[in-house]
């Protein structure tokens, strides 16, 4: 286990959903667990070919409000928020944690599983090969991950 001031800033990225808020208050714990900072971050991917305008980064800024009022009532005064617009999350989650000397962002497992998503890439995935610190996948899945079963059959 880590050091108490090993762990001084946590960042986990939120969408609002129900997945996203497992991620959040794990994260919340773990800094609860070190009093370290909680930096929630909200990424917004602008609509292609357009550059993010006056009425963008005006709801930029009122999230960045809002999402530091959430990381407050969290861990009170250790709470940060941050709004990211970029074309691609997972640069724009890494770059965060870098620009704010995160140690350890907390990511949920969304797209994941499947083929697809394992050819494809996806921003966990990307987020665990290239951050700046130690990356924490929560398992986020409301229900039970199909074939598990089988893979440990195999064994």
């Amino acid at each position: 286990m880590p050091s108490s001031d090993s762990i001084r800033r946590v960042l986990v990225a939120t969408d609002g959903s129900a997945r996203a808020t497992k991620a959040v208050a794990w994260a919340a714990e773990l800094a609860d667990r070190y009093q370290a900072e909680l930096h929630l971050l909200r990424v917004v991917v602008p609509k292609i070919g357009t550059a993010p305008g006056a009425a963008e980064r005006d709801q930029a800024h009122r999230d960045e409000v809002t999402l530091r009022q959430e990381a407050e009532a969290l861990v009170g005064d250790r709470g940060r928020g941050h709004v990211a617009i970029h074309e691609k999350p997972a640069h724009a989650i890494c770059q965060t944690a870098f620009d704010n000397q995160i140690d350890a962002i907390v990511m949920g497992n969304a797209g994941m599983s499947g083929r697809k998503e394992f050819l494809l890439g996806n921003v966990p995935n990307w987020v665990s090969h290239n951050a700046p610190c130690t990356v924490i996948i929560v398992n986020t899945e409301t229900e039970e991950p199909a074939g598990w079963r089988k893979l440990l059959k195999r064994g």
